[in-house]
């Protein structure tokens, strides 16, 4: 049976028009930033589309989210919007230091600052703050503590604490078996607790899992684990916030602005 044929139209694109083939169509979007198109099933429909565009519903193609690459050492050091014009400062270049952002905003100011502070995290994720955004998150508080827990394919799972500031472990907990990144975040964050509580420090803690957090707040962990010695912890965790106060703050780690917690295994 004949392959029915299809008529492109594109609102917005290089050559706004009527295509009989998806081959010419796709050259007129391709690289065009929102680009307005849709097939039809008679060049009728297409052409009357074509002519009354408010009649019908035109999708927008979904556009590339930005991209901006901070380049410390390379041949040219920079910011670049284009992949392209970026690998070309660090082809060749005797170990360039570079890193991508997703955030204008973020990539402007890691050039600012020392490339130690960026690298080693996921930063391709974030995206600017509005002014509003920026009014209620701000920037992280960097002397404090960070946690993250990470699992493998066999559910295996381990958490850390670090120095926000440089990333320093502070301890490391794991594999447990039975785990998983709920379970290794709320263990992480009583750890944190009770280490900054053995050392008279009232430093804020961040966290990027709200789940946990909830659980810490409720003093009570809404899992459990097959694993005796994993079940235990969560056991003793529960326990140990049923009978101490701290005075620290558990704050959550905004990942769409700051990048991925200094905490993170970096398995994502």
């Amino acid at each position: 049976m004949a392959k029915k044929p299809k008529y492109y139209v594109v609102w917005k694109g290089h050559h706004p028009g009527v295509y009989r083939s998806w081959k010419d169509a796709e050259k007129q979007i391709k690289g065009y930033s929102g680009a307005e198109f849709k097939s039809y099933p008679t060049i009728g429909e297409a052409e009357l589309a074509f002519k009354n565009p408010e009649k019908y519903n035109v999708p927008t193609a979904k556009t590339k989210k930005p991209r901006y690459y901070v380049i410390w050492k390379g041949h040219r050091a920079g910011i670049y919007d284009n992949w392209n014009e970026a690998a070309k400062q660090i082809h060749g270049f005797a170990k360039p230091v570079y890193q991508a952002f997703g955030s204008k905003q973020m990539a402007e100011k890691a050039y600012a600052d020392i490339p130690e502070n960026y690298l080693g995290r996921g930063f391709k994720k974030t995206r600017d703050m509005s002014p509003e955004e920026k009014i209620k998150y701000g920037e992280p508080n960097m002397l404090s503590i960070s946690v993250d827990a990470a699992c493998n394919n066999k559910g295996d799972c381990e958490y850390q604490g670090v120095v926000t500031d440089t990333g320093t472990q502070l301890f490391h907990v794991g594999p447990l078996q039975d785990g998983t990144n709920n379970i290794g975040e709320f263990l992480a964050l009583v750890h944190a607790l009770a280490y900054l509580k053995k050392n008279r420090s009232d430093l804020p803690i961040y966290s990027d899992s709200k789940i946990a957090m909830n659980w810490v707040i409720r003093k009570k962990a809404n899992t459990s684990s097959k694993n005796r010695d994993t079940q235990n912890l969560i056991t003793r965790g529960e326990q140990w916030l049923k009978t101490n106060e701290y005075p620290n703050k558990i704050l959550k780690w905004q990942t769409k602005f700051w990048g991925e917690i200094p905490a993170d295994f970096g398995r994502k």
